[in-house]
Formats: C-alpha cells, sequence, structure tokens
C-alpha cells in the first residue's frame, strides 16, 4: 500500500512576487472579472463593470468562472486572464 502527502501550504515566494504596479487608468484596458461560481457572482460582478464604465473606457470584459461552486480549477482555466487582461477583479463568495 502507498500513500501520498499532500502539503496544503502554499509555496515559498520567489524574489520579485508580489502585487502587480497599479494602473493609472483603465481607459482601453481589458478587464478580467473573476467570480467563483455562486448563485450571483456574475451579477455581482456585471454591476461592477456598469460602474467601472461611468468612470473609464473600457475596451472589453472577459467573465471568467467556473461551471459550479465545486470546481477546482485547472491552470488553463487562467489563460484568458493572462494572455489578454490588463487587470483583474475577483469576486469570493455570494
Amino acid at each position: 500500500m502507498s500513500m501520498v502527502l499532500l502539503d496544503p501550504r502554499p509555496p515559498e515566494p520567489h524574489a520579485g512576487d508580489g502585487p502587480a504596479p497599479r494602473l493609472h487608468t483603465l481607459d482601453g484596458a481589458v478587464i478580467a472579472l473573476v467570480h467563483n461560481g455562486k448563485t450571483h457572482g456574475r451579477e455581482l460582478m456585471t454591476y461592477v463593470v456598469d460602474d467601472l464604465r461611468e468612470r473609464w473606457a473600457i475596451a472589453d470584459v472577459l467573465h471568467v468562472g467556473p461551471p459550479s461552486p465545486g470546481y477546482g480549477g485547472h491552470p488553463d482555466d487562467a489563460k484568458p486572464i493572462a494572455e489578454e487582461a490588463m487587470a483583474a477583479i475577483s469576486a469570493v463568495g455570494d
């Protein structure tokens, strides 16, 4: 019998890890709105983008979220954000 032990702690940070620099404007930006799949997550993010569009000329919005709240995710799920978005906003909860 073999056993696999998983360490739930996050990895040690690498040099240079940290928050990305703050954008000076959202004009022309592609924004990723990331929700957790809860009942009203996408609806909440729609209100957020409506508010942002009153202030800035946002070029496009990517809605990113799981098919259900229990979905654990896959690294490929982050590709649209990494390749297209200049900023991301996450909604966690319901």
